[in-house]
């Protein structure tokens, strides 16, 4: 498992943990699907920091809120979803602490856009 897979499981055990009511509303496929999403965020956080653009994350957490939110998610799901992976980012012993940095700074942005665009959709 590469460490990005590793900290995608972690992050989608925590997140089936937190609410066990995503298991009853997407059963086990939608438990994949949160994996598969994690190494998304991950892929797409290390491009953002590969070209040094918080824009490059934000814009992605935007167009990815827009598509949950019109299967009923909310915001808060995908908000959750990046405080539980920055927390698995800054705690692993596969990513360095400079690495971790620039990914925390980035989903803060990200959640920060997020929460600035909640009241805006019916589903947020």
């Amino acid at each position: 498992m590469s460490r990005f897979e590793t900290i995608a499981e972690e992050v989608t055990i925590r997140i089936y943990r937190e609410d066990p009511t995503l298991i009853e509303r997407y059963g086990k496929r939608g438990k994949e699907q949160t994996f598969t999403d994690n190494l998304h965020h991950l892929d797409y956080l290390k491009a953002a920091s590969d070209l040094n653009s918080t824009t490059i994350f934000t814009d992605y957490a935007i167009w990815l809120n827009g598509i949950l939110t019109k299967i009923g998610m909310t915001s808060q799901t995908l908000i959750d979803n990046f405080i539980y992976l920055d927390e698995a980012l800054q705690n692993s012993p596969f990513v360095d602490h400079a690495e971790a940095a620039v990914y925390s700074r980035y989903l803060a942005d990200a959640i920060q856009a997020l929460q600035s665009m909640k009241g805006e959709d019916k589903y947020v």
